[in-house]
């Protein structure tokens, strides 16, 4: 079978925009950001952000959240109590970054990360 050039055209632009769909924006020199206000609309979009990185799961975030230090953990909420009463699934590690303008939500397992649209964040600044 031979594909016509108008063919072959339409199928690369469709892989194309398909890919560039999935895809993420690479990072330029994202470093640990702390938010600057959070607000009502800053919390619940990070409350919005965290629970869909968690596969729809309930969330409750300190008020205080990611404004004293860029790392979030969360810890899953079992959906029964253990016998043992511990608990063996990991917490999730997200770290707030800021690269450019932008204020980004990294899970720190995969690198799977979310753009916080309505936050404005700072550089954290390290005391070593």
């Amino acid at each position: 079978m031979i594909m016509k050039p108008a063919d072959s055209l339409l199928l690369t632009a469709t892989l194309l925009l398909l890919t560039a769909c999935g895809s993420q924006p690479a990072l330029g020199d994202p470093r640990p950001a702390l938010l600057l206000d959070a607000g009502a609309e800053v919390r619940a979009e990070l409350l919005r952000v965290v629970s869909a990185a968690m596969h729809g799961a309930q969330v409750t975030l300190a008020p205080d959240a990611l404004t004293e230090e860029s790392v979030l953990i969360v810890a899953r909420k079992p959906q029964q109590p253990r016998l043992s009463g511990r608990e063996f699934d990991k917490p999730v590690k997200f770290q707030l970054v800021l690269d450019g303008e932008a204020c980004w939500l990294v899970r720190q397992a995969d690198g799977e990360r979310w753009v916080l649209r309505g936050a404005s964040c700072r550089p954290e600044v390290s005391l070593q």
